[in-house]
């Protein structure tokens, strides 16, 4: 997840930055859909994990990446990349509660 946030995406034809969906820069959902996963994933591989630890471990990940890029060249620190960040690590909840609906067998302790 740190990688994909932190990679230069220079050379495109278009920027990720001047693109919009529903009003919202693109980017800043693509930061959203990387963190995504972190919590199912997390909580599928580690079942004894407490859910509200997950969470709050996962956006402080997110936060993390994004205020790494104040110490990359290239990159700079965005707050809306943050809330994006940590909106995808939050939304990872609802997103395993599906997973686990839809798979009650995915996981054993």
């Amino acid at each position: 997840m740190f990688v994909v946030t932190v990679i230069p995406l220079g050379g495109l034809s278009t920027s990720l930055s001047d693109t919009s969906v529903w009003h919202l820069r693109l980017d800043y959902l693509l930061h959203a859909l990387v963190f995504l996963p972190l919590v199912p994933l997390w909580k599928l591989t580690k079942p004894h994990h407490p859910l509200w630890l997950i969470v709050a471990l996962g956006a402080i990940v997110a936060a993390a990446a994004e205020l790494s890029h104040c110490w990359i060249p290239y990159r700079g620190f965005n707050i809306n990349d943050l809330a994006g960040n940590i909106l995808g690590a939050v939304m990872g909840t609802p997103l395993y509660f599906f997973v686990k609906s839809v798979f009650p067998n995915l996981h054993r302790s």
